[in-house]
């Protein structure tokens, strides 16, 4: 079963900027199916939202059916725009829904025709989830009878398998999706990239949509934390040594060694500050940490072993694993 349409609605904050950049007029317009009307829907107004590239809300208007609009003006910069208009009741209950997308190099027009609206879901999360876990990243996948879910967002076909949103945007809604089958969902959360390990996920079981209205999904019901995370210190075990100079070395690495060789590893220029590591993505293992003390020409002259009981997954943003150790000459 096809999705019509999916949006996504993102609060994302951007610092603002000196530059001017070139404006244009964009006009809305909208249409409901041939033949329907307000009165066909019994409804009352019609909401229109516009979202920049940023999909950041740049504008919303409420016109009122007995209005003599028929959709709204604004001025923009010249940008790409998605726009969405929903046909409500006076209870707020979605009648009929239409998104597109708009690119505005000048003045432009644009007709979102509707269509009659069976119902959606809405996947939420908590915003404090992005840097409580160190997440910029998060993708979905939603199944549908053994299937990916096909969606057309704003105009083009896509399978929802690691769609990619960013953390930030804290929501995302699929809309005007038939009520029939049943459905599941992943959402996955990533400090980075997908090349990454998901750091987190939420795991939605089967459920079915919302039947003429939105469900609205609090995905923190479903949380699971999949990693740990470890933050190292280190310093010369010889009080002799106190620089990288003296030492006779350029870099540091910390390897963090599973008993099934997974390894989790990072790498800094030694500067004498002793700076830390941030060992991320850690999954259940035992471990063994080394920090060598490397040449410019790659030899290892220090190296230092630790051994670690099994890690846990959980142990992440202010709970995060802390170990030390020094750093001794081979």
């Amino acid at each position: 079963m096809k999705i019509f349409f999916l949006m996504l609605l993102a609060a994302l904050v951007f610092g603002c900027s000196d530059s001017k950049h070139d404006t244009a007029e964009l006009k809305i317009s909208y249409s409901l199916e041939e033949g329907r009307t307000c009165q066909t829907y019994l409804a009352d107004h019609f909401l229109v939202t516009v979202y920049d590239s940023s999909q950041r809300k740049i504008s919303e208007k409420k016109i009122m059916c007995d209005s003599e609009e028929e959709g709204m003006k604004l001025v923009v910069e010249k940008d790409s725009y998605y726009v969405s208009v929903v046909l409500l009741n006076k209870d707020n209950w979605w009648q009929s829904y239409g998104a597109a997308k708009a690119e505005v190099s000048g003045d432009t027009e644009i007709n979102v025709a509707m269509e009659a609206y069976q119902g959606g879901m809405i996947f939420e999360w908590e915003p404090s989830d992005c840097s409580k876990y160190n997440l910029s990243l998060m993708t979905l996948d939603m199944f549908s009878e053994g299937e990916p879910v096909t969606a057309v967002i704003w105009g083009e076909e896509v399978k929802l398998e690691n769609f990619a949103i960013p953390c930030s945007a804290a929501r995302l809604e699929v809309i005007n999706i038939s009520p029939d089958p049943t459905y599941t969902a992943a959402i996955r959360g990533y400090r980075k990239s997908v090349q990454n390990e998901s750091r987190v996920v939420y795991e939605i079981p089967e459920f079915v949509s919302g039947h003429g209205q939105n469900k609205k999904v609090n995905i923190n019901d479903f949380r699971e934390v999949l990693v740990s995370d470890m933050k190292v210190s280190w310093e010369f075990d010889s009080k002799s040594i106190d620089s990288c100079e003296t030492a006779g070395i350029t870099k540091v690495r910390a390897e963090l060694v599973s008993d099934e060789e997974y390894t989790v590893s990072d790498e800094q220029t030694c500067d004498n500050k002793f700076s830390d590591f941030y060992l991320y993505e850690i999954t259940k293992h035992k471990y063994t940490l080394y920090v060598y003390g490397i040449t410019d020409k790659d030899e290892i002259l220090f190296e230092s072993s630790l051994e670690l009981d099994e890690i846990e997954p959980g142990s992440i943003g202010k709970n995060i694993l802390e170990n030390k150790i020094f750093l001794k000459e081979k």
